[in-house]
């Protein structure tokens, strides 16, 4: 029997590059995103004539509480039950002047986290005693506060909260939680960067690592690549002392 997935923000990047690693492997997929026009363009973009029988495209912007459940909804009761939902989709605005702006935050905690929690609390209802999987993406970044990223930062680490707790909250209804940490994946968002990302990898990389994470591994966090993403582990033990003085000879911040 197929097996099923549900990706959001699946028209680019990781999403999409991780829906056609899953199409590959016979999954049906379901990319949503709140942009129609990425939508058909990505499935445009799937060479695979066999495999596009098992991709359905829905538009929902994960803002919005009643596509997001209007979306769960078709999928459980028109394609197949979700046995892993990739939440995804995100904003992301890098603040190259270190401006505070509260717009620009307000913008991030819609898409990042309140979208996220909009997605997992229609989620929870449908995939409750079925052990299947809701695997939220985060990053790194989200262990600890850097320059220029208040606003992605912070969603980022909420996330990475959010999926500690619900580790522990949803093993009684029966549903596993992971969380997913790339590190610099060459994307539309990370292009908007203007510093040299160390060690940058393809999203068709991140889709492997994704794929064989939720695939094989019974593990509650899949990050890469190991080097990047350990020595930002290392940095969350140091104290704020040392911490600050990294940042200062790195970059004079």
């Amino acid at each position: 029997m197929q097996k099923t997935i549900w990706i959001t923000g699946g028209s680019s990047g990781i999403g999409f590059a991780t829906a056609k690693k899953f199409l590959q492997n016979n999954w049906v997929v379901i990319i949503s995103s709140s942009n129609l026009e990425k939508l058909e363009k990505a499935k445009k973009n799937i060479n695979n004539k066999n495999n596009i029988k098992n991709l359905h495209v829905l538009k929902c912007d994960i803002t919005n509480k009643i596509e997001v459940k209007n979306t769960i909804t078709l999928i459980e009761e028109k394609i197949g039950k979700i046995n892993i939902a990739l939440l995804n989709a995100a904003a992301y605005s890098p603040n190259k002047n270190q401006e505070f702006n509260i717009e620009n935050y307000e913008l991030l905690i819609n898409v990042n986290l309140k979208g996220t929690l909009y997605c997992i609390n229609i989620l929870k209802d449908f995939m409750k005693n079925r052990n299947n999987t809701i695997a939220i993406v985060s990053s790194p970044i989200g262990y600890r506060g850097w320059p220029t990223s208040g606003a992605y930062g912070m969603t980022k680490a909420a996330q990475l909260n959010l999926s500690e707790s619900l580790f522990f909250d949803f093993k009684k209804i029966k549903i596993k939680i992971k969380v997913i940490n790339p590190g610099f994946i060459d994307t539309e968002a990370t292009r908007l960067n203007s510093f040299k990302m160390p060690f940058l990898k393809s999203a068709d990389f991140a889709a492997d690592k994704i794929y064989n994470g939720l695939v094989f591994k019974n593990k509650f966090e899949i990050y890469f690549p190991f080097l990047v993403v350990y020595f930002v582990k290392i940095l969350r033990i140091l104290p704020y002392r040392l911490y600050f003085y990294i940042w200062k000879k790195i970059g004079n911040f």
